[in-house]
């Protein structure tokens, strides 16, 4: 890390302004060779954290912008930092950075900054996987995960899980060495300390089919007879006319696929042909298609006919997929209400009539607060591969612990610890960090 590097650290293209940031150890010398302010006689006595306006001498033109000096380590990177706000736009930054370069600059390779801000420890390797989470963000509770991970608080209660390993390692280490003072208590105490990490590490793996609904979003097919509204519900579900509507049984041959973010959750609803026998090739394809998105979905929509009662088919239907969540709805209720039904959503798709009640329900169904209560939810892969490995490897230790000899158990729990590490980067090897880092964006 002895070189400066140098990149532009806002979207690519035109915007009204354009921020540039060096940091290294020479970035303060670099930047007072190209940029003056009447403030100073030389930009290399400027205060930290103190906002200069001036001129950035590019050679083949000046421009007015605004220049920032965060001195090590009190800085985003932990190294000294300059950034120059200067006017947007792709020739005029492009210009900047050549100035730069030239005069003894690098260009910074993809998330070279966090890079060095993870190497200088102002973040775990979890916390900047959260930065990059929140830049990839798409809905608000997503933005929200990503803001704790940053902010540290997966990575401190993977911290004390790794130092309750590191406590049960050392005192069986240390039984090896004292056995006639030591092994009967740390012996007897052992499965209450196994269990208490296994515990711990559960509670994180317990959240994981919320973390891929908050990064992901629900997914919810529609399905029911032909010409029951499912196109038209869609169509009231997205709020503008996606989905062709017409009299014509079997109008819909294929799935189509559309999201809503509902209260910061993405809800994404599979539209899905009828489901009914027939000797037509495509409209064939369109109902295995319909029945294997119904399958795959985490709660199926069934739409039924809010004036009729349910037929022989629709039972079938419905027995299909009886064990998965499933939200009855009864469409057409404009029209009236048979009295067998009772548990459901009564809806009329024509007038988008108590529409906001099915979004209710999705939503209440999977999240019923868990959002806002705990944000602190595994939506990374990576994680979630290496909080598995532990807990399989304290599993193993539990076995039988009085019978076990201590080396084996302690193999286990050396190699749960290596697990865990990887996702605060204690234990990362260099290409996982490199990979990581890689993901980012120029400029970050």
């Amino acid at each position: 890390m002895s070189q400066t590097i140098t990149a532009i650290a806002t979207p690519f293209g035109t915007g009204a302004v354009g921020v540039v940031r060096l940091s290294g150890t020479d970035a303060l010398n670099i930047a007072s060779q190209v940029f003056s302010t009447q403030k100073l006689d030389n930009f290399c006595n400027a205060t930290p954290n103190f906002m200069y306006l001036g001129k950035l001498n590019c050679n083949k033109f000046y421009d007015s912008c605004l220049a920032v000096y965060f001195k090590a380590p009190h800085s985003f990177t932990g190294e000294d930092v300059v950034e120059f706000q200067c006017h947007g736009g792709a020739r005029l930054l492009e210009e900047v950075i050549s100035t730069l370069i030239a005069n003894g600059a690098v260009l910074a390779d993809k998330g070279e900054f966090t890079k060095r801000a993870f190497l200088n420890g102002k973040y775990s390797l979890s916390q900047a996987e959260g930065i990059i989470d929140m830049i990839n963000s798409e809905n608000t509770a997503s933005l929200n995960a990503g803001y704790r991970q940053m902010s540290g608080h997966l990575n401190k209660k993977v911290e004390n899980i790794l130092s309750q390993i590191l406590d049960i390692t050392a005192s069986l280490e240390a039984s090896l060495d004292y056995p006639e003072e030591l092994e009967e208590e740390v012996r007897e105490n052992l499965p209450i300390q196994l269990n208490s990490v296994k515990i711990g590490i559960k509670k994180l793996l317990d959240t994981v089919k919320l973390g891929r609904i908050i990064k992901n979003g629900i997914n919810v097919a529609i399905i029911g007879m032909p010409n029951i509204g499912k196109s038209s519900l869609l169509n009231c579900l997205l709020g503008k006319d996606r989905a062709i509507v017409t009299d014509i049984a079997g109008t819909t041959r294929d799935t189509l696929e559309e999201r809503v973010e509902y209260k910061g959750i993405f809800i994404n609803f599979i539209d899905t042909a009828g489901i009914r026998d027939t000797i037509d090739t495509v409209e064939k394809i369109g109902v295995d298609k319909a029945l294997d998105s119904a399958k795959n979905a985490d709660i199926i929509l069934f739409m039924l006919n809010a004036n009729k009662a349910i037929n022989k088919e629709e039972l079938e239907l419905y027995n299909k997929f009886k064990d998965k969540p499933m939200i009855k709805v009864f469409n057409k209720a404009d029209l009236g209400k048979d009295k067998s039904h009772k548990d459901g959503i009564f809806i009329s798709a024509k007038n988008c009539y108590n529409i906001n009640s099915i979004l209710d329900k999705i939503y209440n169904y999977f999240i019923d607060g868990k959002v806002d209560s705990s944000g602190d939810v595994i939506t990374n892969l990576r994680h979630i591969e290496a909080l598995q490995k532990t807990f399989s490897l304290i599993d193993n230790a539990c076995f039988d612990t009085q019978n076990t000899a201590t080396e084996c158990i302690l193999i286990d729990l050396k190699s749960a610890y290596f697990e865990l590490g990887k996702i605060t980067g204690d234990t990362a090897s260099e290409d996982i960090i490199d990979t990581i880092f890689s993901k980012f964006c120029l400029g970050k």
